[in-house]
């Protein structure tokens, strides 16, 4: 990117720079002047949160950590301070929505807090109109006007007992005011009345309430207004108001956890006694007193009913193998005694048996069986058998009995025992309930405790660090600031309009322009914009810029001509995008420089449709010219031409002449074909003013007579897509040798012209310039 071309693209327009820089300085200036400035004024606090923790009714471990998270956390006294409820009662309270101005400019008031009156609103503050009054003190009362409406109201007395309808207050003035009244005829004020919800608004806005990261637990509360004075009173006044409703909160709070307390105590009280009344219950439903001695008692009953019931199975078997005994027994052998029954007439009974045996043995070793002492013995140990087997039997069945009543004990007994660790486990969740509701009663009878005793010695943790403090350095309007945002304004303004138009600009303006859309072809140089009436001076002598800048023309077409060959003249061709280029003015000039060089030179006027050439040489365009010998070549078309007699002998002019109704087909046909190689033997050069090619084909059927094309386009007038369009033709070869040329260049509003043209002049200026010593 070349730099210095888009600085001197800007630099060219260094008027609506400054333009620009004195408008947005002086508005900037007139504006901090005439404004009224803002200041900020702040206020500090620290809140102590850890005296909060100690009303607080739950502090288990499980929620300790999130609370010491929150310790420092103070969004709830932030939310407060913004809350609209609270700024409204700090509106009331000040009466914000009244406000008061000294008129110390016709576009600037300063704010002020004491007047030398007072006003009060007639109706609700709620519902007062948002209106302004200019106020007077004159010897009569007070004049107040409606600035927007114009009309006066007059108000009689200093001491407001007048009601003037129209206004929605009384106005009298304070008693400082009252001692001399005149010292403030000469002031006039202004008041402003806004309903409380309005007032609230702006003073939400004009707060500022953050939480400093670095200094946990502190709050900085910032104002914004056009009164230090008042901004400090509302501050004060916030303050006030924030310890009143820290410290009603805190008594709301100790009321309702005391309320709470209390309630739960009763609650747990009631459950309490509700587990103690299903242990009672349970206890007695299952006869028990302790429940260690239950478990001892009905595990020592399982014993014991096992144990009976063992003994009694034993007793069963042991008889029924005495009475097997004995019934198999042939009754001339003694009976066992060894049986290990327990009962004791049956034992005895068999011991009585065995000695009347012994008795029948003795008698029968004395006497015969047939002796009616053993008969009478014998029957007599018959009968006494007999009884012992009934007497076994019956004391079976009653072993039976007692086996089946010993059964049911030990199911009993084996129930009772299983379901010991069932009663044990309901009576120990029982138990724990009961723990629980007593330890959690014991807590919340302790936390009452502790409620009343922090409810009695109630204080605000609220402590002002800083008290209100202004800064007097305005925030608003900054003056460095607004210089400086005024200074960037006034350059980026005319920067950004005239980026903007260069942007959406397609005209050709420079070389540049050319390069980026044909880069193969030639830039051949600059036709100046000149005067109507210096368009001519273009002699042989003439240092005009048109002079000097079709001079460097001719030097770059001749770098485009194919061979030297001075035996045969050059054909150069001039044609253009689209009419009024200036291509006819061009070649003009063009033909007069090379004949100023002592080139015999023909000009012809080819453009056949509009033509332009006869004008330059105040020649009437009905004389015979080119069209009479291309419609007719018997006429001699040396016999048309015309000497010029103003800049060169060495010019001759071929106008085009009549118009004629078919130029096209004039053109294609071989006279001027043959016109062009007769001239080129009779001359250096040959000059062809041909039509625009973009709008007719007629350059375009002989265009390859010519041996270089001068392709004229216009400063600031030629579109650069119609420059596309050329390659084309250079690329189907209907145009050769082609070199461009910008037309009507205006030096003073463009950049990258005038360095080649006022260089001669400076440079002649230089030469002639005498030093003062010479003069002298």
């Amino acid at each position: 990117m070349d730099f210095k071309s888009e600085f001197f693209k800007y630099f060219l327009h260094w008027k609506w720079f400054v333009l620009s820089l004195i408008l947005c300085l002086g508005i900037a200036f007139y504006f901090i002047v005439t404004i009224t400035p803002t200041y900020q004024t702040s206020a500090l606090l620290f809140i102590d949160k850890k005296q909060d923790e100690k009303t607080k009714i739950i502090s288990n471990s499980s929620n300790s950590s999130e609370e010491t998270s929150k310790e420092d956390n103070l969004e709830e006294e932030i939310r407060l301070v913004t809350s609209n409820d609270f700024l409204m009662k700090v509106v009331k309270v000040m009466n914000l929505n009244i406000s008061y101005f000294e008129m110390v400019y016709k576009v600037q008031s300063k704010f002020v807090n004491e007047v030398p009156f007072i006003v009060r609103p007639t109706i609700d503050n709620d519902i007062l109109p948002q209106i302004t009054y200019t106020i007077k003190i004159n010897k009569q009362g007070f004049t107040l006007t409606d600035p927007n409406t114009e009309k006066s109201f007059v108000v009689n007395g200093y001491k407001g007992t007048q009601l003037v309808d129209g206004l929605p207050f009384r106005i009298l003035l304070s008693p400082k005011a009252m001692k001399n009244p005149s010292d403030y005829f000469d002031s006039e004020y202004l008041v402003s009345l806004e309903p409380n919800d309005v007032a609230q608004k702006k003073l939400k806005k004009a707060l500022i309430v953050v939480s400093e990261e670095d200094s946990k637990g502190t709050i900085e509360i910032n104002h914004i207004g056009s009164s230090p004075d008042r901004s400090r009173k509302i501050l004060n006044e916030i303050i006030v108001l924030l310890d009143e409703n820290i410290v009603m909160n805190k008594q709301k709070l100790y009321v309702n956890t005391v309320s709470y307390l209390n309630q739960r105590i009763k609650s747990f009280t009631k459950e309490k006694d509700s587990i103690e009344s299903v242990k009672e219950k349970f206890l007695q439903n299952n006869d028990i007193l302790v429940m260690d001695n239950y478990i001892v008692e009905k595990t020592a009953d399982r014993s014991q009913k096992n144990e009976n019931f063992n003994l009694n199975e034993r007793q069963i078997s042991l008889t029924n193998y005495a009475i097997n005994d004995i019934r198999n027994s042939n009754g001339l052998k003694p009976l066992g005694t060894d049986y290990k029954l327990e009962a004791t007439s049956i034992n005895q009974m068999l011991l009585n048996y065995n000695t009347k045996l012994m008795e029948s043995e003795l008698i029968l070793q004395r006497a015969q069986k047939n002796n009616p002492t053993y008969i009478a013995l014998m029957t007599q140990l018959k009968s006494q058998r007999l009884e012992i087997l009934n007497t076994l039997e019956s004391y079976l069945n009653s072993l039976k009995q007692t086996n089946r009543a010993n059964k049911t004990e030990q199911n009993v007994a084996n129930s009772k025992a299983k379901s010991i660790p069932t009663n044990d486990k309901i009576l120990g969740n029982i138990n724990s309930n009961l723990n629980t509701k007593e330890e959690t009663y014991t807590a919340l009878l302790q936390k009452r405790e502790e409620a009343i005793l922090n409810g009695a010695i109630l204080e605000s943790n609220l402590k002002t660090l800083n008290s209100p403090v202004t800064n007097y350095t305005p925030i608003f309007p900054q003056p460095k600031s607004f210089l400086l945002g005024a200074f960037l304004l006034g350059l980026l303004l005319p920067f950004g309009i005239i980026y903007l138009n260069l942007q959406l600009d397609s005209k050709v303006h420079n070389e540049d322009d050319i390069h980026k859309v044909n880069a193969n072809i030639p830039f051949l140089g600059f036709i100046p914009k000149a005067n109507p009436n210096d368009k001519l001076d273009n002699t042989a002598n003439s240092r005009s810029l048109i002079a000097e800048a079709s001079r460097t023309l001719v030097s770059n077409i001749f770098y485009l001509l194919p061979g030297k060959n001075e035996n045969i003249g050059k054909v150069i061709l001039f044609t253009s995008s689209i009419q009024g280029e200036g291509k006819s003015f061009c070649a003009f000039h063009n033909a007069i420089t090379l004949s100023n060089q002592n080139k015999k030179v023909l000009l012809i006027g080819a453009d056949l449709r509009n033509p332009q050439q006869h004008e330059y040489f105040n020649l009437n365009k009905n004389e015979i010219g080119l069209v009479n010998y291309l419609f007719d070549n018997s006429i001699d078309w040396k016999s048309s031409l015309k000497k010029d007699t103003n800049f060169s002998s060495n010019l001759d002019i071929l106008i085009a002449g009549e118009i004629p109704p078919n130029p096209t087909q004039l053109l294609t046909n071989s006279n001027f074909e043959t016109l062009i190689e007769e001239a080129k033997s009779l001359y250096d050069f040959i000059i062809l003013d041909t039509a625009p090619v973009q709008m007719v084909s007629d350059t375009l059927n002989f265009s390859h007579l010519a041996d270089v094309t001068v392709y004229v386009s216009k400063f600031n007038y030629t579109d650069k897509r119609s420059l596309v369009q050329l390659n084309k033709f250079i690329k189907k070869e209907q145009l050769k040798n082609v070199g461009i040329l910008i037309n009507e260049v205006n030096l003073k509003s463009s950049y990258g012209y005038s360095y080649g043209i006022n260089y001669g002049y400076e440079y002649q200026e230089k030469k002639v310039k005498k030093s003062w010593f010479k003069k002298a």
